[in-house]
């Protein structure tokens, strides 16, 4: 029965999916694209929110302050709007052959293979700088900007108020160094900033500067206007030096500036060698709160589990291939994938198909995998040391991955758990049913307990006499169903890997409702943890994502052995996509968990959208070697966890699970489900099904 509480949560849930629908029905409008809306907290790397080509990030709350002259509503339909122009202005549809009417042509003229696209060229431009992107993103906030005042006249205002917002939370360039001071006043002047303080010798570059990218104002101006732009302004950057401070400054008027500065070295056809530092910018690129952050997606990656920052150095790595590939066919496959991932960067492996690219160069020091030998330490109570197989030396690397266990983020706004529970609660009766077939019912019931999950409808009568006859009445008045021994313990461990907020097709039966890989992860597990509840299963469920072999990190939801409360939800809604796929760690740490529960029968569920990836996982053996190593080490966890007593399955709904899964697993444990909207029942149907077996 419906608790008076589960109702008023589903209809805060409901009033919530409203304003996300109104939001996302109104990007569709303006794009013509359909996009997932995910909230996050405060306080995590702005990376974990790049948006992708489904996927808008927006903060969980507006930033609105005393001095903020808008309102929530505005502050998120002017970001909407934001996102959704990139999308309707050609963001991501840039052609590096297409001409542009407002700048000499600084881009190659040869634009390499035209069957790699253009985005995916773009970084090279920069010598693969991601501070270079960055720059091409701020242009492109500018020209976005602008043309939306255009466009849509009745946003000005709002927008204006949002804009003046976002200026007062930037840092002043004077306390910055000075390339990074240039930028800002770059990212200042995007806002529609008309003040800065700045060193006197810092006028000259800042002009320079404006100059060039006050004509993305134009409305001629195109997404190849701000690459050109982005050119030239990195070519300044180039210039200015990366560490100290001046500490005198003065107050610097945009208006005042000399904007008609005829600069040669811009007719010079020169492109921006690589920016030394420019990869560690993160620290004081302040990212713009109503702007999306620039994610692999601006140089044509899907990827939405790493960033731009770890993303490049990774393909700078790769394109070191070129250089050394021989000009046969053997030679060149040799060189396996890393040359083909350097020619799609590149648009072509021969440097003389494009005479103007810059050499592709490592980042040396950067190389995630560069520190393989040193061993991980465990740091705090919760973090846990692990060995990782390493299939290619046939032997365990020790103390090699840190788990650090935590507490999923507690959402006490979201109601996913309810909201699946309407969608899926027909089936909890016949799941019940089917589960109760398979296994004897072990439970005791204990009448008169002072705790315990029902009222004792005896006792409370004996109480309320007691209470009308001035006796003093026993509060041992609840029932307590307990197993007279526990003899099934459950752990459902979900894939939080960006890759889990791509959203998926439309359902026919729901218009307009958008969900997402995670957000079935979520129903699913609801809908089980329903009917295990009331079949007496003890069941745990965790999230796992990392960023690097020292970064795996495991939320809990519901700990085996912890009871099933509102709060436990209320986390399962806080679960957010984060990071890549380390499986094998995971595993390895719920193995050890699940040695602590005393039950006959021990059942792991990894439920997943795709194959193990991390930043430094197998990297160091190349491209081609990498799946193997992912798929090895993880087969080698789930063969501990059999060691220990623990049925492990393995569920995805990646269309290719099956080339790789067959690998990792036995035969008979692991599912590939074809239809991502069928996970939530199929899961269900496979945990009746591995009870019947185990």
């Amino acid at each position: 029965m419906t608790t008076l509480r589960e109702t008023a949560e589903l209809e805060v849930a409901a009033a919530e999916d409203r304003t996300r629908h109104s939001l996302a029905l109104y990007y569709r409008a303006l794009c013509g694209e359909v996009c997932s809306l995910i909230p996050y907290d405060d306080g995590s790397s702005p990376w974990e929110h790049a948006d992708t080509e489904t996927t808008v990030w927006l903060p969980r709350e507006a930033p609105l302050d005393d001095h903020a002259e808008f309102d929530a509503q505005e502050w998120y339909q002017v970001a909407m709007t934001h996102r959704a122009m990139h999308r309707a202005l050609g963001t991501f549809d840039i052609d590096l052959a297409r001409d542009e009417p407002l700048f000499a042509r600084m881009r190659p003229t040869d634009p390499g293979d035209p069957d790699v696209p253009s985005l995916r060229r773009l970084a090279g431009l920069f010598g693969h700088s991601v501070l270079g992107v960055h720059v091409f993103a701020t242009c492109e906030d500018l020209r976005i900007d602008a043309a939306t005042d255009r466009l849509l006249p009745g946003l000005v205002k709002p927008a204006r108020a949002v804009h003046h917002g976002a200026l007062h939370e930037r840092p002043q360039p004077a306390t910055l160094f000075p390339r990074a001071a240039a930028v800002e006043a770059l990212v200042r002047y995007s806002l529609g900033g008309s003040i800065v303080w700045a060193a006197s010798v810092m006028h000259e570059p800042i002009a320079r500067i404006v100059s060039v990218v006050q004509h993305l104002r134009d409305p001629r101006a195109t997404v190849e206007s701000s690459l050109e732009a982005a050119l030239r302004v990195c070519d300044i950057l180039i210039g200015l030096p990366t560490e100290g401070a001046h500490r005198s400054t003065h107050q610097l008027r945009f208006a005042d500036l000399d904007t008609t500065l005829d600069d040669s070295r811009f007719d010079i056809a020169t492109l921006p060698d690589r920016m030394a530092g420019a990869e560690g910018f993160a620290g004081w690129y302040h990212p713009v709160a109503y702007r999306d952050w620039p994610g692999p997606r601006y140089v044509g990656a899907p990827a939405a589990d790493v960033s731009l920052e770890a993303f490049l150095p990774q393909v700078a790595q790769a394109g070191t291939a070129p250089v050394h590939v021989g000009k046969d066919d053997e030679d060149a496959d040799a060189q396996g994938p890393g040359r083909a991932v350097a020619e799609a960067v590149s648009g072509g492996a021969d440097p003389a198909a494009a005479p103007n690219l810059r050499p592709l160069v490592p980042v040396v020091g950067h190389e995630p995998w560069a520190d393989l030998d040193t061993p991980m330490t465990s740091r705090a109570p919760n973090e846990f040391v692990y060995p990782e197989w390493d299939t290619y030396t046939g032997g365990y690397r020790a103390d090699f991955t840190r788990v650090r266990v935590l507490g999923a983020p507690i959402k006490r706004a979201d109601h996913s758990h309810y909201r699946a529970l309407a969608r899926y609660g027909h089936l909890v009766g016949r799941l019940v049913r089917e589960l109760e077939r398979v296994r004897p019912d072990g439970r005791t019931v204990s009448r008169r307990s002072a705790h315990g999950d029902d009222l004792d409808l005896d006792a409370c009568i004996e109480a309320t006499i007691d209470l009308r006859t001035g006796v003093e009445p026993c509060d041992r008045v609840f029932t307590d169903l307990r197993r007279r021994r526990r003899d099934v313990a459950v752990v459902f461990l979900l894939d939080l890997s960006g890759s889990t907020a791509v959203v998926l097709p439309p359902d026919p039966e729901t218009p307009g409702t958008v969900r997402s890989i995670l957000d079935l992860q979520r129903d699913a597990v609801s809908l089980l943890a329903r009917a295990l509840d009331r079949v007496g299963d003890d069941y745990g469920i965790y999230g796992f994502s990392g960023s690097g072999r020292d970064d795996v990190r495991l939320s809990v939801v519901k700990d085996v052995e912890e009871r099933a409360t509102p709060a436990v939800w209320h986390r399962l809604g806080g679960l957010v996509p984060d990071h890549t796929t380390r499986m094998a760690p995971a595993i390895r740490h719920l193995t050890r968990r699940l040695r602590d529960v005393e039950a006959a029968t021990k059942i792991m569920f990894v439920i997943s959208d795709g194959r193990p990836y991390d930043i430094d996982y197998g990297q160091q053996y190349g491209e081609m070697a990498m799946l193997g190593y992912t798929i090895d080490d993880t087969a080698r966890a789930l063969g501990e966890a059999r060691e220990a007593g623990v049925h492990p399955y393995l569920v995805t709904v990646d269309p290719d699970g099956a080339d790789y899964l067959g690998t990792a697993c036995e035969p008979g444990s692991y599912r590939v489900i074809a239809e991502t909207a069928d996970l939530p029942e199929a899961l269900a149907a496979l945990y009746t099904s591995v009870r019947g077996t185990v």
